[in-house]
């Protein structure tokens, strides 16, 4: 199978991060194409009649003409009061049209993708790392898009203000504008320097971020509080924090050492470069080449010059580093799905009702994060109607198989077919509509008894269905005696009315919920490792008689719980080993039958150890 080529690194180019993200918020709220570039100009329009005001009332005060003066400083302070309250409301806009598109346009393609994309997206560790970079390049303030949004535009006005002053200084002292240009430059190369150099250091602070993060989840966590105790390791998190903390604080003092001698120098260039143009503009004064208001306003613009470069630098670093975190958003929101679909003929739709068959052909599978395989070469038949039991010890490839078979992953050679169709031909959609499943961790809805079974609300729902689902799968009575009956909440923790249930009532409840689906396919995977082996057994019959129309496959490290399948393959090392009815694998006394016979054993024992602590208690 072929699978989608996709970017192999986050893209981090500051252009092509700010094309997609304006091009986002223009196409959602196009208002904000005018917004932008007037909350611009109004911010550079602002300090550039206020570097006005001074030199409008040295030259009135040279003139001695102070009704001119007068009306002059009223006229700029009006102008100035309406661009600042202009600049107020373009900024209050633009920010909550940008709070908006993060809001409802990325937050929800991020949830989207989580819901959507293959499995395999979501279950490796490296995914789920790409996952959470994105979750922040979402929705930190000062992290990602939320700072593309917000240094954008005092990037831009820096940029405008800058060419326009430049402009002044050029037009009216070249030489001076030659020197600024020039110290400038030696301070954009001291900045390119300090931030390559904070760059290289930042993956080893990264890494140590995370280990801490991990330390204190292990050390918050409820459910590590009864190891901690017992194992007496809660000295172990502060000798471990002390030990990240000392690593961070080596790398930061190594870094920051340096990075305090290169600001030192870049500020040595700045005072060098404002004192040299001051001292040009005093010279020019005393020679009397120019009048006290222009060398007023010529200060102002030389000062403003500075204040442009300074901040436009600034936030230029800031946008590349959200670039960077940015590129990690799209990396994520961009990738494959991971289903590997080759639609390539028309759908051809299940009838309902019937059982379909599923064949594994020469089928190896290797986690991404793994270099061995963990299911290799593998053929298995499981025919229309047949109930077919998986075995064996932990890690043999069981529930890898369930993933496979279920759609969740895709092999990485062989194939896997429904009714002999490749699965990768059939869109996941339709492929997922043919199988139920109720798997080991059970997954509750925080709703409604009705909205758990039938996964869907009330205006799609087939309440007959419902009560029937849970009628079959033994729940109806426990239902019916809630106050609230099937619309009874789920979840103590947010419904006032929410109802709790035992732990084989919500295995039976996920029962009803693949009875619910109808599927013609079942799978049960492991659903009751948690029950003890007879209630086991009991799930297991009841829900055999239920699907006995159905293709089904069980899971269990019981053997005893499966002994009822028509076939039952026994899996080692990434394969089978044996496949057979019960009665062929015990007369066989293979791998089945030793594994049969030490459960056996372990269960007597154990019956035997009950049955003699419970003559002690009632001698």
């Amino acid at each position: 199978m072929k699978e989608k080529q996709r970017q192999s690194q986050p893209d981090s180019a500051i252009i092509s991060n700010l094309r997609y993200a304006y091009g986002m918020l223009f196409r959602e709220y196009p208002i904000t194409r005018l917004l932008l570039p007037l909350t611009v100009l109004v911010s550079v329009l602002f300090p550039l009649t206020g570097n006005l005001l001074p030199a409008m009332i040295v030259a009135m005060l040279e003139k001695q003409n102070l009704a001119g003066f007068a009306a002059a400083v009223a006229a700029v302070g009006m102008v100035m009061l309406l661009l600042k309250w202009g600049q107020n409301v373009l900024n209050q806009n633009l920010a909550y049209y940008t709070m908006e598109c993060r809001n409802r346009t990325l937050t929800m393609q991020y949830y989207k993708k989580i819901t959507t994309t293959g499995y395999q997206n979501i279950e490796p560790h490296a995914k789920q790392v790409e996952r959470q970079n994105a979750f922040w390049a979402i929705n930190g303030d000062n992290w990602g898009i939320g700072q593309i949004f917000s240094k954008t535009p005092l990037f831009l006005y820096n940029l405008l203000g800058l060419l326009l002053y430049a402009g002044f200084i050029g037009s009216i002292h070249p030489k001076i504008l030659v020197i600024l240009a020039a110290m400038s430059l030696c301070c954009l190369l001291l900045e390119r320097f300090s931030y390559r150099y904070q760059k290289e250091h930042r993956q080893q602070e990264e890494e140590l971020r995370t280990q801490r993060t991990m330390v204190y989840r292990y050390c918050s966590q409820i459910e590590n509080a009864k190891d901690i105790r017992m194992y007496a390791i809660e000295n172990w998190f502060p000798e471990r924090l002390k030990e990240l903390n000392d690593q961070t604080r080596s790398i930061f003092k190594n870094k920051w050492g340096r990075v305090k001698l290169m600001d030192l120098s870049n500020n040595l260039f700045l005072i060098l470069r404002d004192l040299t143009a001051y001292g040009i503009l005093i010279s020019q004064v005393l020679e009397n080449q120019i009048s006290l208001s222009e060398f007023t306003f010529s200060v102002g613009i030389v000062a403003g010059f500075t204040t442009w470069l300074t901040e436009m630098i600034q936030n230029f670093s800031y946008l590349r580093l959200a670039s960077v975190q940015m590129g990690y958003m799209r990396y994520y929101l961009e990738m494959d799905d991971g289903y590997g679909e080759e639609v390539s003929q028309p759908v051809q739709k299940q009838p309902s009702g019937q059982a379909p068959t599923i064949e594994f052909r020469d089928v190896t599978f290797t986690y991404p994060e793994s270099d061995r395989p963990t299911i290799e070469h593998l053929d298995l038949t499981i025919h229309a109607g047949e109930k077919v039991a998986l075995v064996g010890l932990n890690g043999a490839g069981k529930s890898t198989l369930v993933k496979l078979l279920a759609g969740l992953y895709r092999p990485d050679s062989g194939e896997i077919l429904l009714d002999g169709r490749p699965i990768s031909s059939i869109p996941h959609e339709e492929y997922f509509a043919q199988i139920g499943t109720v798997f080991q961790e059970p997954f509750l809805l925080a709703s409604t008894i009705e909205e758990n079974v039938a996964c869907c609300n009330g205006e799609q729902m087939d309440h007959r269905r419902v009560q029937q689902s849970l009628e079959r799968a033994g729940l109806w009575e426990r239902v019916q005696a809630m106050p609230n009956g099937v619309k009874s909440h789920y979840s103590k923790e947010l419904y006032s009315d929410g109802e709790s249930l035992s732990g084989g009532e919500v295995q039976k409840l996920m029962l009803a919920r693949a009875l619910y689906k109808d599927a013609p396919f079942v799978i049960l995977d492991e659903p009751t490792s948690a029950l003890d082996p007879i209630s086991e057994y009991e799930i297991y019959s009841r829900f055999d008689s239920l699907v006995s129309d159905k293709t089904s496959v069980y899971i269990s490290h019981r053997m005893s719980s499966c002994r009822f399948c028509n076939t039952i393959a026994v899996f080692e090392k990434g394969g089978i080993c044996e496949i057979g009815s019960h009665e062929q694998l015990m007369a066989k006394q293979g791998r089945y039958y030793q594994m049969w016979q030490a459960q056996a054993k372990y269960y007597q024992e154990e019956q035997e150890m009950q049955e003699r602590f419970g003559q002690q208690v009632f001698a």
